[in-house]
C-alpha cells in the first residue's frame, strides 16, 4: 500500500470558514436506481463507488481516542466483516467490474476493507478520507475541508472504462452529500459529470452485488 497526506488546517476565522464552505459544490439531484439496474452499469466504468467500511460490530465514535497507525485504539473489521469484504472482492471479480484506483481512509477498518477486498498493494491511504468528527480541536472549518476533499474525489472522473473505489466512513459522505449509508459495507454509487460535479445514483448493499448481475 502507499500513503499520501495533506496538511491539517489550523483554526480559521469565521469569515474564512464561511468561504471554505461556499467552495463545496452542491451535487446534482440524487437518484435511487435499484441495485439490479445499477450493478450492470458499473461493468462499463465511469463511476465512483464509495464504500462505507465493512462490518465492525456496533458502531461508535472512536476518533477522539484513536491513534492513526495503531489499530488497537480503533474499531476494526470483525470476523463477519472480513468475510463480508472478501465476498465483495469475489463479487467484483465474478461481475468483472473494472477498477482503476482504490483510495482508503487512514483508519484501520477502512484499509483493512481495501486489503481484504482488493489485496495488498492495491490501494492508497489518504487522510482526505479520514473521519472529520469527534476528536479534540475539530471545528466547522475541518468539516468543510473534509467535505471539500470528498467532493473533489467524487467529481473526479476515472480513466475510460474503469471505476474509482473510495473506502471511508458513513459520516464523511453524509457531510458532503446529505446521504448516510446506514449499513456497514454499503456502497454508494456516484457518476462524475466531467464538469467538476457529480450525481448520486443509488446504493448497493453487501448481499446485492451478484443478485444484481
Amino acid at each position: 500500500m502507499t500513503h499520501t497526506s495533506i496538511s491539517r488546517r489550523a483554526l480559521l476565522a469565521p469569515a474564512l470558514c464561511a468561504l471554505l464552505a461556499s467552495l463545496i459544490a452542491a451535487p446534482a439531484p440524487a437518484q435511487d436506481i435499484p441495485a439490479s439496474q445499477l450493478v450492470p452499469q458499473l461493468k462499463n466504468g465511469g463511476f465512483v463507488i464509495y464504500f462505507r467500511h465493512g462490518e465492525t460490530g456496533p458502531a461508535y465514535a472512536d476518533r477522539e481516542k484513536a491513534v492513526i497507525g495503531d489499530c488497537s485504539t480503533q474499531r476494526n473489521l470483525n470476523a463477519e466483516g472480513r468475510q463480508q469484504v472478501v465476498k465483495l472482492g469475489q463479487d467484483f471479480k465474478t461481475l468483472r467490474i473494472p477498477v482503476a484506483q482504490v483510495w482508503s481512509s487512514d483508519f484501520c477498518r477502512a484499509w483493512q476493507h481495501a486489503e481484504a477486498m482488493f489485496g495488498k498493494g492495491s490501494y492508497t491511504i489518504t487522510d482526505r478520507l479520514t473521519v472529520p468528527l469527534s476528536y479534540p480541536g475539530v471545528n466547522d472549518a475541518d468539516r468543510a475541508l473534509a467535505a471539500k476533499n470528498l467532493n473533489a474525489l467524487l467529481a473526479q472522473a476515472p480513466p475510460a472504462g474503469k471505476n474509482t473505489v473510495l473506502i471511508s466512513h458513513g459520516i464523511n459522505v453524509q457531510i458532503a452529500t446529505g446521504y448516510h449509508p446506514n449499513t456497514q459495507g454499503e456502497a454508494v454509487v456516484f457518476r462524475p459529470d466531467g464538469k467538476g460535479g457529480y450525481a448520486r445514483l443509488g446504493s448497493v448493499l453487501p448481499g446485492e452485488w451478484v443478485a444484481g448481475r
